[in-house]
Order: structure tokens, then C-alpha cells, then sequence
């Protein structure tokens, strides 16, 4: 049920369906302000973005959203796993829990890549990044690491989801998580890292 959540998570009118795609096309030469419009997401025309912009605000509280079901999950699997002694039941459980893996490395990305600034080899060290949460019922402050920290922390968890996903043949026609998209997702990590030979 936790991974339907995920799922259900990710199609949230402030995510794919809807502000995380919508707004940043909004910003680009694809759209032009005509006479008579409603000015419906103006100020996202206009690049006057403020983090009170209830838009900015939707996105990036589904994408903590999508992380802590991802956590709430992560946090129990290992309980679960001991429990089973069916090899297929198993197999599955891994299987899910490499999806959830790519699922909280992609909303961790897309917050990166949204709240930080461009990744620089030179000062990431230095830059602020985005609170990483890897628990559900821990306790910890909400406290920002760095922006080198927190690409590290997306590309641990896209290992972790390739070594559990199988390789599906054709995966463009799979409807779900397949190792393929978590190399792809991986992918374009290391192209906003600037690893340019990893990606």
C-alpha cells in the first residue's frame, strides 16, 4: 500500500501533472503573455517568484511528501523481510524497495535542482543544500546539509535501487520503476554534477 501512496504522491497537481513542469515552461520562451489573459501565474511570467508563492510551496511540500512515505516504508522493510521465508515473496519485496529507493532519489533531485544552487565541483562543499531525511520516526533537526551531501545521498540511494531492480527488456513499455530509469535518473544526476563521463 505504501508504494501505491508513493505513486499516488507523485501524480499530485504540484508535481509532474502539474506546478513542477507547468511553472518552469511558464519561465521559458514557450509561453507569451497576450492581451486579455486572466493573469493566471503572472508573477511566474514575470520572474517575480517569492517562497510564499503558494506554487513554489505545492512543489516542494509533495516532494517531502513523496520522501516521507519513502521513509515510512524504508523504515520498516527490514522488519518485514525477517519475516518472510518464500524466496519469490522475497524477490518482490526487493524489487519494491529498489523502486523506493529511485522514488525518494528522484524527489531529492528535483528538490536539489529546484531550491539549490547549480552544482560546482569547486564550492559544493560550501553550498547549502537540502534537509535530507533518510528516517521516518527518527527524531532529528530539520537542518540543511550541504549541496555536495546532498547529491551524494541522491547517488547512494540510485545504487542501492539498481542493485534491487531487475533489468526489464523494452522498459520504455514498463509502467514502473525498472533499473534502466534508475541509471537514467542516475544518469542526469551526474550531469547536473558535472560528471560528465558518468553520465
Amino acid at each position: 500500500q505504501t508504494l501505491t501512496g508513493i505513486y499516488s504522491a507523485y501524480m499530485s497537481s504540484a508535481l509532474y501533472s502539474g506546478y513542477l513542469t507547468l511553472c518552469p515552461d511558464i519561465q521559458s520562451d514557450l509561453v507569451y503573455a497576450v492581451q486579455g489573459n486572466s493573469n493566471t501565474f503572472g508573477n511566474i511570467w514575470l520572474w517575480d517568484i517569492r517562497s510564499t508563492n503558494s506554487e513554489v510551496e505545492a512543489v516542494y511540500a509533495a516532494l517531502y511528501r513523496v520522501i516521507g512515505l519513502c521513509n515510512f516504508y524504508l523504515d520498516q522493510v527490514e522488519e518485514l523481510r525477517n519475516t518472510l521465508t518464500d524466496d519469490e515473496e522475497i524477490q518482490y519485496l526487493d524489487y519494491y524497495t529498489g523502486e523506493v529507493y529511485c522514488a525518494r532519489a528522484l524527489a531529492y533531485s528535483e528538490l536539489i535542482k529546484c531550491f539549490c544552487k547549480a552544482y560546482d565541483p569547486a564550492t559544493a562543499e560550501n553550498e547549502l543544500g537540502v534537509v535530507l531525511a533518510d528516517s521516518y520516526f527518527a527524531e532529528a533537526p530539520a537542518k540543511r546539509a550541504s549541496l555536495k551531501e546532498s547529491y551524494e545521498f541522491v547517488i547512494r540511494d540510485l545504487k542501492k535501487a539498481e542493485e534491487l531492480l531487475e533489468d526489464i527488456p523494452e522498459a520504455y513499455t514498463y509502467p514502473y520503476v525498472s533499473q534502466s530509469a534508475a541509471r537514467a535518473i542516475l544518469a542526469r544526476v551526474s550531469l547536473y554534477m558535472q560528471n560528465f563521463s558518468a553520465a
